[in-house]
């Protein structure tokens, strides 16, 4: 988790988000809006794939430092599914 970067997955999307229409048919103003926020709240990177999972060296004997990783990862993954689902 970098730094300014939140958490709390009890805030919802801003209304300045669009909600995504069943048919689609504003998937253009949604996708800009819903990357601009996701790059404010540091989540971006979720979705665009240039944060990937931590992969340990030892699958078999992963350090703390590993786990450490791959828990913020799981975290900040969870909070950037949730905002998506809002």
């Amino acid at each position: 988790m970098g730094p300014g970067s939140s958490t709390a997955m009890n805030d919802p999307l801003p209304t300045t988000v669009p909600r995504l229409e069943p048919t689609g048919a504003n998937w253009a103003i949604f996708s800009m809006c819903f990357q601009e926020v996701m790059e404010a709240n540091q989540k971006w990177s979720h979705f665009d794939g240039t944060l990937t999972y931590p992969i340990p060296v030892d699958d078999k004997n992963i350090t703390a430092d590993e786990q450490k990783a791959i828990d913020a990862w799981n975290l900040e993954e969870t909070v950037a599914r949730y905002m998506l689902s809002q």
